[in-house]
């Protein structure tokens, strides 16, 4: 995690619930102080930041998918461009992505992007909630070189309970699950809010099996990916 601070005092505070300071309980926090000048510094508005071709993200408290979406996120994980890079690309497999499930109905959560992502509360469209736990990539689009333009259109939000890029407008159809984009800087950004709704609780995004977050994995490519 990448807090920015100034080049006077700085005093950090951190809280843990109650289940958490028993009298066997510990915890190792390492620190590190980097320069602005420095190469490794985080971009600005970059809570992680990752390095390499390719690697793996995931939200805080994943615990390898044993874990639980934090409430009120709201924060990016950077990944750093490489010198000859044009493009980045996610993947994840269908146990790896668990944010949400728009209205509670399964066919949604499955293909969760754009406009059934974001949305708070309660009310017309969505009478069951579930809609609004997501995450962002810039102009995102299916992975679509110069030589195999693939049928895709581009959206920025991505939710539900499987990771799948747009191939039409439609949440119907077969997706691909591999996004990728030529915006810099690399960012995924995490949105949650305070509320998980249970109902229908088999496919509400109240229960833990939908509302673990993710673990995504990313490659950089030298090709930039076609524009729909």
């Amino acid at each position: 995690m990448y807090v920015p601070v100034c080049d006077q005092c700085n005093e950090i505070t951190s809280s843990f619930g109650s289940s958490s300071t028993a009298t066997t309980s510990a915890f190792t926090v390492k620190i590190t102080m980097v320069e602005c000048t420095s190469k490794i510094k985080a971009p600005e508005g970059c809570t992680q930041y990752f390095t390499g071709t390719t690697g793996t993200l995931s939200t805080y408290n994943y615990q390898s998918g044993s874990g639980v979406l934090l409430h009120n996120q709201d924060y990016c994980a950077c990944v750093r461009s490489e010198r000859t890079t044009c493009s980045i690309c996610y993947y994840s497999s269908t146990t790896t992505f668990f944010m949400s499930v728009p209205n509670a109905i399964a066919a949604i959560g499955a293909l969760g992007f754009d406009t059934v992502c974001g949305v708070k509360g309660i009310g017309a469209t969505y009478a069951n909630g579930g809609g609004f736990d997501y995450i962002t990539i810039p102009n995102g689009r299916c992975s679509s070189p110069p030589t195999t333009v693939a049928t895709t259109v581009t959206v920025d939000r991505y939710c539900g309970t499987e990771f799948n890029c747009a191939q039409t407008t439609a949440i119907a159809g077969t997706p691909a699950n591999t996004v990728c984009t030529n915006s810099k800087p690399f960012r995924v950004c995490v949105h949650s809010d305070n509320a998980e709704y249970s109902f229908p609780a088999a496919d509400g995004e109240g229960t833990l099996a939908n509302n673990r977050g993710f673990q995504l994995s990313y490659f950089q490519q030298t090709v930039c990916q076609a524009n729909p």
